[in-house]
C-alpha cells in the first residue's frame, strides 16, 4: 500500500475532445497548452496529438518544449517577445508571435535578421489587459505592413466573459473587434465562445480548457458538450478510525461532532495542490459513493466521514476529481464546493503527485 496520490491522464480521451472541437471550429484551431498544458505535462500533451493547425503558450521557455518535440508546428507565443534576446529565438525557432505594445513593435522594426515571422496584432477590445487601442492598433497594423520581416498577419482579440452565457458584453466585444479587421485571417473565440456557438466565420479559435474535458462555461459541465475529462485525481486511504461525539477533527477545531463518527484519512493535501477552503458539502467518492470531507484540509492529508459506508479498507482508492471505473466526480463540482475554479485546481498541482498516462 502507498499514499497513491496520482494524476491519470487519458490521452483516449485527449483526442476525443480534439476531434469534437475540430468538428466544432469553422476554421483551424489554436491548441492553448501552456501552464504545462493545464496540468497534464506540456511535452506528453503536445506528443499525443498529431495534425494540430498550432499551439499556443504563454513562454518562450514552453515553446521551445514544443519545438523539441515537435520540430515543424506552428507554435504562438501569446504574450509575445518580451526582449530582443527573445525576438532572436523566436525568429530562430520559426514561432509565431503576438504583438500588443509598441515596445514589441520597435523591436521588430529595428531588427535586422534576414527571416520572416508570423504575427498576430491584438486589439484590446475590452479585456483591458494586452492589446492596442483603437488607434494604436490601426496605427501598428500600417506600420507592421510597411515590414519586410513579416510573413503571415493575423488580428486577434480576446473575449472577458463569454464563459457567462448572458453576457451582452461578448457582442459588443466582437463588433469592436470586427470594425477594425477587415481583409485580414482573424483570431477571437476562446473555449467559452467556441461552446456557446459564438464564433466568426473561418476564425482561428484558441481553445484551452475545453481540449481538457472541462467547462469554462458558468453552470455547466464537459459532458454538455460530448467533453470526456483527460484528468483523474485519486488517493488512497491511510488510516482509519473512530473519533467520540463531541470530539474535534483537525487544526483548530473547525468541526466537532455530533455523535460518534467513522473517519478515513487520506494521503492528499494542500502540499498536492488540494484546496484549504472548502464548503461544507465538500466530498470525495469511494466506491461511487460520496463521502464528505470534514475538518480542515492539513498539508499532506485530509479526513472523509465514512459512518455510512461499508467495506472501507485502508488502502482503498478515493476518487478526488475525473473517472474511475463506474464512479465519476466532475471537476467543475469540486471547484464550485472549493470557491474557485477548475483552472486552479489544474494547476496548482504540486510535483509530488504521481503522474500516470494512459491510452498512449
Amino acid at each position: 500500500m502507498s499514499r497513491g496520490t496520482t494524476a491519470i491522464i487519458d490521452f483516449k480521451n485527449l483526442r476525443h475532445n480534439f476531434n469534437v472541437l475540430k468538428e466544432l471550429a469553422p476554421n483551424k484551431l489554436v491548441l492553448v497548452v501552456k501552464a504545462d498544458a493545464y496540468g497534464h505535462g506540456l511535452k506528453q500533451v503536445v506528443e499525443a496529438l498529431d495534425n494540430v493547425d498550432c499551439f499556443a503558450v504563454a513562454t518562450i521557455d514552453e515553446a521551445l518544449i514544443i519545438r523539441q518535440t515537435r520540430p515543424h508546428v506552428r507554435v504562438l507565443l501569446l504574450e509575445g517577445f518580451l526582449s530582443q534576446y527573445e525576438l532572436d529565438i523566436a525568429f530562430e525557432n520559426n514561432f509565431d508571435s503576438v504583438i500588443h505594445q509598441q515596445q514589441q513593435l520597435d523591436l521588430i522594426v529595428e531588427s535586422d535578421i534576414n527571416q520572416k515571422i508570423n504575427i498576430w496584432l491584438k486589439y484590446d477590445s475590452g479585456m483591458n489587459r494586452l492589446g492596442f487601442s483603437e488607434n494604436e492598433f490601426i496605427d501598428a497594423l500600417s506600420i507592421i505592413n510597411q515590414q519586410k520581416n513579416i510573413n503571415e498577419i493575423i488580428l486577434m482579440s480576446h473575449f472577458a466573459s463569454a464563459n457567462n452565457r448572458q453576457s451582452q458584453f461578448t457582442q459588443e466585444q466582437t463588433k469592436r473587434f470586427l470594425s477594425l479587421s477587415k481583409g485580414y485571417p482573424l483570431s477571437l473565440s476562446n473555449s467559452s465562445a467556441m461552446l456557446n456557438g459564438k464564433c466568426l466565420k473561418d476564425e482561428w479559435c484558441r481553445v484551452g480548457l475545453a481540449l481538457f474535458g472541462v467547462s469554462p462555461v458558468e453552470d455547466s459541465t464537459a459532458n454538455e458538450y460530448n467533453l470526456k475529462p483527460v484528468m483523474t485525481m485519486k488517493s488512497n486511504i491511510i488510516a482509519i478510525k473512530t473519533v467520540n461525539a463531541g470530539e474535534s477533527i483537525g487544526y483548530s477545531q473547525t468541526y466537532t461532532t455530533d455523535v460518534e463518527m467513522k473517519i478515513a484519512i487520506v494521503g492528499l493535501g494542500y502540499g498536492d495542490g488540494y484546496p484549504w477552503s472548502l464548503s461544507k458539502s465538500a466530498y470525495v467518492k469511494i466506491n461511487n459513493h460520496k463521502a464528505t470531507i470534514v475538518g480542515r484540509v492539513s498539508m499532506d492529508m485530509l479526513a472523509i466521514d465514512i459512518s455510512d459506508l461499508n467495506n472501507v479498507n485502508i488502502g482503498d482508492s478515493v476518487l478526488i476529481w475525473g473517472k474511475e471505473s463506474n464512479s465519476e466526480l466532475l471537476i467543475e463540482n469540486v471547484a464550485n464546493n472549493a470557491f474557485t475554479i477548475p483552472y486552479v485546481l489544474l494547476c496548482q498541482i504540486t510535483s509530488r503527485v504521481k503522474y500516470q498516462y494512459v491510452n498512449k
